[in-house]
């Protein structure tokens, strides 16, 4: 009987989080993993506590303290370069990143956009930074 019980709680478990997934964006997913990972050490550690075998734990939170702190330097820098694509482009810089001069036709922005295209789209071990920058100069420049 009880492992019916937990059989059925597994399930409920696994679809509510099905359901999460369907409608959590990226930061609630994150937020999500980071807590199951905190909640996971944190009963490693007190079990180790509980268990006699405390040095084994203080072993524990000293091999994960480096990764605590660079996340939380990660956090504290602000935001990363993907991040910032969102920020409103204007026509000079669009034109820079593109590499044209001023009072370029559709034609150019157009081809200059493929050439660069071609160099660093993701799918040939470019950048998603500077794919995301070249899609958002050429929305700026065709608008």
């Amino acid at each position: 009987m009880p492992y019916l019980i937990l059989a059925i709680g597994l399930l409920i478990g696994i679809y509510a989080l099905y359901r999460f997934f369907l409608t959590a964006d990226v930061k609630q997913i994150k937020a999500l993993g980071l807590s199951i990972f905190a909640v996971v050490i944190g009963v490693a550690i007190l079990i180790l506590a509980l268990t006699g075998r405390f040095p084994a734990a203080l072993a524990l939170v000293a091999a994960l303290f480096p990764f605590f702190i660079a996340y939380r330097r990660g956090k504290q820098s602000g935001e990363s370069p993907a991040s910032t694509s969102s920020a409103v482009m204007t026509e000079k810089e669009a034109l820079e990143v593109l590499g044209l001069p001023p009072g370029s036709n559709v034609d150019e922005i157009t081809a200059a956009f493929k050439k660069l295209m071609m160099k660093v789209h993701p799918d040939s071990e470019g950048s998603d930074w500077m794919a995301a920058k070249l899609n958002q100069a050429r929305d700026t420049l065709l608008k």
